[in-house]
Order: structure tokens, then sequence, then C-alpha cells
């Protein structure tokens, strides 16, 4: 039997998704900063809030997610090279000697390739989490523990190798105390903690709105500060007693304001996030700039993120990527290929495979 979808967190992982969008469209700024402060960490939180770990083998639980996280990220990764290979061509840009071959070697390296580099680390902090439970037996306190181990190693590692690791394994070393996170907040040990902060939506809403405007202002301080902020893309995390704590904050703030205001308008797209995730840098944005609005592109490129026309070009960029992805992620949806954003083969391919009428 399919658990039941969680309407807030449908909604969470949808409108993050969509910060995701737009701030991949802006140039380096203070809003940078305050986005970026949580909007990684977030969906590591929100893995963990349904993340399941019981009542089944550990190869049950990896057939599952190599379904969920590892074909999507060939899958996604094949049809990104070629739509990266319509955009050079489209635009007239040099293309290298045996491009297909390298583009899909990198895809299987997947090295901080395209958006989808995220599926890799969320795969390996299922599987490490998944360890921890069962090394722990089950008891938050010492998973807590081995994850806070885990975070020192990748502190350690980002200091003296400050590389990115083989299908992007050292975001998980950082991912996994988020993860861990998530699913200590959503566990029955902590039910009456969770019922407080989510059964009544308007102190869901305050608490999370009070949460975030502490993450703005510490965002705000390290980013005037040093010029940094965290960004797991660049392994950016100095200094990390802030960065990491206020990661913390504003996944759960934003969370909680989520659940305040959640709407089935908001969570049924969640469906979309893969190809969302995917396709929105390499397709989406270079055709909204270059092709259907390059005069306005030209217009707004050097104006501060603040200023109210580079804040509506992008807007409506992201509204493009939304739009056009839409399209794809339905063909995609209705092909054989639909495992790859995790949907189930259509019912005409299903009665063809079993030869019914």
């Amino acid at each position: 039997m399919k658990p039941k979808r969680i309407e807030y967190i449908d909604v969470a992982k949808f409108l993050a998704m969509i910060l995701v969008v737009f701030t991949h469209g802006v140039k380096e700024s203070n809003f940078v900063a305050f986005a970026f402060a949580f909007h990684l960490p977030v969906f590591f939180v929100l893995n963990g809030m349904t993340l399941k770990v019981e009542n089944q083998t550990f190869g049950e639980f990896l057939v599952k997610k190599l379904q969920r996280y590892i074909i999507p990220m060939f899958g996604l990764g094949i049809i990104c090279v070629l739509f990266d290979l319509f955009i050079k061509w489209l635009f007239n840009n040099p293309i290298a000697d045996h491009f297909m071959f390298i583009g899909i070697a990198n895809v299987i390296n997947q090295v901080r390739l395209f958006a989808i580099w995220f599926l890799p680390a969320l795969f390996f902090t299922d599987i490490i989490l998944f360890g921890f439970h069962r090394l722990a037996k089950g008891r938050l306190w010492l998973m807590c523990v081995f994850s806070l181990l885990l975070l020192g190693i990748g502190i350690l590692f980002n200091q003296f190798h400050n590389v990115a690791l083989v299908w992007n394994f050292d975001a998980a070393l950082f991912g996994t105390i988020f993860t861990y996170i998530g699913f200590a907040f959503r566990h029955q040990k902590l039910s009456t903690l969770y019922n407080f902060v989510t059964n009544v939506r308007w102190r869901a809403l305050l608490i999370g709105i009070a949460l975030m405007v502490a993450t703005y202002y510490i965002s705000q301080y390290s980013y005037e500060g040093s010029r940094r902020h965290l960004e797991m893309f660049s392994r950016y995390y100095l200094p990390y007693y802030l960065t990491l704590p206020n990661a913390v904050m504003g996944s759960l703030g934003f969370i909680l304001i989520c659940r305040g205001i959640t709407n089935p308008i908001f969570a049924k797209p969640v469906e979309m996030n893969l190809a969302l995730l995917a396709f929105h840098q390499v397709l989406a944005f270079p055709l909204f700039r270059f092709k259907v609005c390059p005069e306005w592109w030209a217009k707004v490129y050097q104006l501060p993120v603040s200023d109210p026309q580079y804040i509506l070009f992008n807007s409506t960029m992201t509204l493009f990527a939304v739009a056009l992805i839409t399209v794809i992620y339905f063909a995609i949806k209705y092909s054989p290929l639909s495992g790859i954003v995790n949907q189930p083969l259509a019912r005409i391919y299903r009665r063809g495979m079993s030869g019914e009428q």
C-alpha cells in the first residue's frame, strides 16, 4: 500500500525547488546569501522527515533508493547532455570531439554535474542513516552522535581536501546531520514537540517566521563580514559555527511556514521537482535569456538584484522554466521512461507488456 503523502511536506518540497530555480537565475547578492543559507539543506531535512528505515532489509531499502535517486540521476543526466548539445548547436557554440561520450562519462562519474548532482548525495545520506539506525538499534541520541561524528569528518575533509568526490559523497558528509534532524523531528519519540509546533497552523507559521527572520540576520552578518555563505555546491561552509546551525534554523523555519500556508495547489506540482531540478539551468534559462527575451536580458543583466526590473525578469524566467519543463515532465511521465522522474509506468505500456487487450 502506497503511504499517504503529507501535504505540507509536498508544499515545502515544491516551493523549495522554486526557490532553487529562482536563485540559480540571479547573481551573487545579499538575497542569494540568505537563500543559500538553507535552500539545499532543507531538502535533506525534508528527506529525513519522510525517511522510513524500519521493518525492511537493507536489500529492500537499497533497491528503493536506487530507484528513487540513482536511476533518475542517470536517466535525467543523459537527457541533460542531449539538451546541452542542443543548446550549443542552437547558439552555434563549438562542440567538442566525442561530446556525447564525454558527457555520458561525466554523468556516470557525477561530480557536481548539472543540478542533478544533488541526487547521489541524498542517496548516500539515506544509506548512511539506515546504517546508523541499525547500529544504534533505533536510539535517536546515538544516531545523533554518529551523525555528528560524520559531520566532524566532513569538516576535516573540507578543511584539508577541498575537492568534490565521486557521486558527491562529500556533500553527504554534511547532509547526513540534516537528514537526521528531519528524521528525529517527525519520529514518534519526539511526537510531543512535533505536534506542538505543527498541529496548529498559525503557531507553525509564527514559529517559522521567527526562525526565518533570525536566519536572515545571521546570513547577512556572515555574508557582510566574510563574503561567505553556506553553498554545498562549491563546498563553502565557513564559518561552520554560523552556517551549519543557521542552515538548520532556516530549514525548519521554511518548513514550518509551509505548514502554515499549506495548500493543495502548491502540493500537487511536487511530482515535477526532479524535472525542474534537471532542466532549468541547462535548457530553460539559456532559451529564455538568449532566444525568447534577449533584448530584455541585455537591458537588465547589469542591474542589481534588488532592482524591480531585475526581479521581474528573473520571476518571469522562473515561470517560463516551470511552464516549459511541465511539458517535458508530462512527456517523460507518459513515456516508457517514466521511472526517471519517479513515476510508475503508464497503464498503456503495462498492458502492452502483460499482453492485455
